[in-house]
């Protein structure tokens, strides 16, 4: 992908390489093969999709809409419509093994999870729903109630945090939201300790990617 020009790579590392994708009103990009399997999430911010993209069918209402595909295959992308197409691709490059859908429809030709939807209330500001997992990753969509500053985050493997919306995000060795990349993108190595705050005039909400090998703690985090 990183020799099609509509793709543009932001951040690589050994877990991801990820690309913001912008496709014109009416333009296609070239042929181009995706070798690594990948997930695309909705970018936010200067980058976000205009309009706005619906959620997928059977997503629930309030989830974010991402995408899986297993990758190996090639093809062209055209863009019909009167307005940009734009998505974060975040290529994976490890290998994955079981991939599943939890609340969200990631995977078109799985079943998902039923799930209930928590809304932030006083008692817990900050919560937050599985998407998709597989063996190396856990993608989850969080939901920050308005004028709250978490805790820090008791963080102990790598995450990738994408769509970050009416939320700063500050860590230590000077990671700061102010400079995330297009689409609404941070990359929080373990142990960064994130501190999460919205301002009182609107809720935040955000995707985290956590690649459970890059550390001892393989489950859900908590804010």
């Amino acid at each position: 992908m990183e020799q099609e020009h509509h793709h543009h790579l932001e951040f690589e590392n050994s877990y991801a390489r990820v690309f913001f994708v912008e496709i014109d009103a009416h333009d296609s990009t070239l042929f181009h093969r995706h070798d690594f399997p990948y997930l695309s999430v909705p970018p936010t911010g200067a980058g976000a999709a205009m309009p706005a993209p619906p959620l997928a069918a059977g997503q629930g209402t309030g989830l974010p809409m991402i995408g899986y595909s297993p990758g190996n295959f090639s093809h062209t992308v055209n863009n019909s419509r009167d307005f940009a197409l734009r998505n974060v691709a975040i290529e994976l490059l490890r290998p994955q093994g079981t991939v599943r859908n939890r609340c969200g429809q990631a995977v078109r030709d799985q079943p998902r999870e039923n799930c209930d939807i928590p809304e932030p209330s006083a008692a817990d500001p900050a919560t937050h729903v599985p998407l998709f997992e597989t063996d190396e990753l856990l993608v989850e969509a969080w939901h920050i109630a308005g004028n709250v500053t978490t805790s820090p985050w008791n963080d102990r493997t790598d995450i990738l945090l994408a769509s970050l919306n009416g939320v700063s995000v500050t860590a230590s060795g000077g990671i700061d939201s102010s400079n995330a990349l297009k689409g609404g993108l941070l990359w929080l190595p373990a142990g960064s300790k994130p501190v999460f705050k919205t301002s009182a005039a609107s809720d935040g909400r955000f995707i985290s990617v956590t690649f459970k090998d890059s550390g001892a703690h393989h489950g859900p985090r908590s804010l």
